[in-house]
């Protein structure tokens, strides 16, 4: 079992999701979704983890910002309460130690990344 998140225009539903930022499962290292969409504006290119953050923080934070950040629950997630969640699945021993992690995902600096469609 595991969890999706999206990116958001700052409607309270996923259904207005305008990105897969990726999912959460037990035992596993977070999976990232690579975005390449670069005629959303502002451009949505992911490729690490780094640019997946920086990002984030920049257009969900903020005293208005433009996107929201959305599990698949349609729960708003504060962009520090993402992260926090996404390095402490990294921190994990047990996920670490999981010798799957990247057998079916690419391997960007240690972080679970992929391009294909999943949920």
């Amino acid at each position: 079992m595991g969890t999706n998140f999206y990116v958001v225009k700052n409607k309270p539903s996923t259904r207005g999701a305008i990105a897969h930022i990726g999912k959460s499962s037990y035992g596993w290292l977070f999976l990232f979704h690579r975005e390449d969409k670069i005629w959303e504006e502002p451009p949505i290119v992911w490729n690490t983890y780094e640019e997946v953050m920086e990002w984030l923080e920049k257009y969900t934070t903020g005293v208005d910002p433009a996107f929201c950040i959305m599990n698949e629950y349609d729960h708003e997630v504060p962009f520090w309460q993402f992260k926090s969640l996404v390095d402490g699945i990294q921190a994990d021993e047990g996920c670490q130690r999981n010798t799957e992690n990247f057998v079916y995902n690419y391997n960007v600096n240690g972080y679970r990344f992929d391009d294909s469609e999943f949920c």
